[in-house]
């Protein structure tokens, strides 16, 4: 299907018609997408469904495996993509993450503000790194933050769990989410003058969400991460976003915060190179740790237990099998030189 034909309508609210004129993309903001078709569904009719998490899971996510015993054994994860990426390349991207990696995908788009033919061509690409920075700083809301909140509570209300995962701007946004959605479920279950109806808000939130709220980042950009859901953080060593924006084990020993692993991979990138924070390169890394620590690739419940018991061993570059066509996914060609 090509990615203009959406057979099911886009609601859009009345004041996001001028941005999404101008940049139509904008238009399945926080709206969920079939990564190997590029279909469309709108947020508010999934929602809706009598079960929508297994809505997602058997309607919207893309399998790379075609046996249906295969697909309903696979991990079924809501991804929320990087900036700059419309509907194709966003598709592109998790197509790749779902074979690599064995997992089902649904997509929960990131609308960029890039244009085919931009009409402020040299400032366009920049849109969507402004729009980050404002997101990081709290000071810009997106259709992104509120439908993911509404997803986690819909999970904890169901008792259903719910995998999510997010990479650049898109753990940004995750991040957000998870603090919007521990605000509501605390209004909804306590009176605002009621201190110990609060706290014992809080306390359930957390014993809530980290029986069904699990969370996957890859190159995150969030240091302030909510308590409760369980937390896998991936990043390649030298990847600017995680080192001088995010959360570091070493940070996290210091606030705490225990409940948060991480999985490091080794430098690949001569320091300063963007590179490191591709997540092409990343997957592949954790293909490859999948195989040495004898799990079947897609097996995150095992790679879970042994990061959390601290077992888990880590590739080094050279025992990555590095396909040929990873160079149709670098940002910079010259990036491969000595990899």
């Amino acid at each position: 299907m090509p990615p203009s034909a959406h057979p099911h309508p886009i609601k859009s609210r009345w004041f996001r018609k001028p941005l999404e004129a101008l940049f139509p993309d904008k238009r399945f903001d926080g709206q969920f997408q079939n990564p190997d078709t590029g279909e469309v569904f709108d947020f508010d009719d999934i929602i809706a469904a009598t079960d929508p998490i297994s809505e997602i899971a058997q309607t919207i996510a893309y399998y790379p495996q075609s046996d249906p015993a295969a697909q309903s054994a696979a991990l079924c994860t809501v991804f929320i993509s990087g900036l700059g990426q419309t509907e194709a390349e966003s598709s592109k991207r998790s197509r790749r993450y779902a074979q690599v990696l064995n997992v089902g995908i649904a997509n929960l788009h990131n609308g960029s503000f890039i244009l085919d033919k931009p009409f402020l061509a040299r400032i366009n690409p920049y849109f969507d790194w402004l729009d980050a920075g404002i997101h990081r700083l709290g000071l810009l809301d997106s259709p992104v933050i509120e439908n993911t909140a509404r997803l986690i509570l819909k999970a904890i209300e169901t008792e259903t769990s719910l995998n999510l995962s997010g990479d650049s701007h898109g753990t940004i946004l995750l991040a957000r989410a998870l603090w919007r959605a521990r605000r509501k479920f605390i209004r909804r279950s306590s009176r605002p003058w009621d201190l110990q109806q609060r706290r014992e808000a809080i306390a359930q939130w957390q014993v809530q969400a980290r029986e069904w709220i699990n969370v996957f980042t890859f190159g995150h950009g969030y240091r302030n991460w909510v308590k409760g859901p369980r937390y896998s953080m991936v990043y390649i060593e030298g990847d600017p976003l995680p080192e001088k924006f995010g959360l570091t084990p070493i940070q996290a020993n210091r606030r705490e915060r225990g409940d948060i692993k991480f999985l490091k991979f080794p430098r690949l990138f001569k320091p300063g190179n963007f590179e490191a924070h591709n997540m092409m390169f990343t997957i592949e890394f954790l293909k490859t740790t999948f195989q040495i620590n004898d799990l079947a690739v897609g097996d995150f419940y095992g790679l879970d237990q042994k990061l959390h018991h601290g077992s888990l061993d880590i590739p080094t570059q050279n025992q990555v099998q590095w396909p040929e066509d990873i160079s149709d996914y670098v940002w910079n060609p010259t990036s491969l030189e000595g990899v």
